[in-house]
């Protein structure tokens, strides 16, 4: 890892496809199988926040919203080597922030990594469930 001051979070700034692929990949997210269906997401994204070191993307949030009521948070990802060390959060506070005072904030963690978001404001809500439909196209998701 370089400096940190050479880390930084951007709100908007370009993103290319091939990049997150990298980052997913080094996830070992199986969306990173999917480059052009990744570009539609970032292009259709109500927001879009990046941590880069240097030009280097490792670090990603994107929002869905309807601007207004509710946002959901479909993809929060730190590469592996840059976890544990406060960028996820500065990350997530940033993207936060443009949603304050929305009613409906979510996402969907994976049950390892909810400690995080709990430790960003996100509550667990047992009243409610997640629910996803399953067919064919989405049977392998991540």
């Amino acid at each position: 890892m370089n400096e940190t001051s050479c880390i930084r979070v951007e709100t908007g700034g370009p993103v290319s496809a091939n990049e997150v692929v990298e980052l997913f990949s080094a996830l070992d997210w199986s969306s990173a199988r999917f480059p052009e269906r990744l570009g539609a997401a970032l292009a259709g994204s109500h927001g879009v926040w990046t941590l880069r070191d240097g030009d280097r993307l490792v670090g990603l949030v994107t929002a869905i919203s309807d601007g207004a009521m509710c946002v959901y948070f479909p993809y929060v990802a730190v590469h592996p080597s840059y976890q544990g060390r406060g960028w996820g959060r500065r990350l997530m506070e940033t993207a936060l922030a443009r949603y304050r005072g929305f009613h409906h904030v979510a996402l969907i963690s994976y049950g390892d990594k909810a400690g995080f978001y709990e430790r960003v404001g996100f509550e667990r809500d047992c009243e409610k469930a997640v629910l996803f439909a399953r067919d064919e196209a989405n049977a392998d998701r991540v």
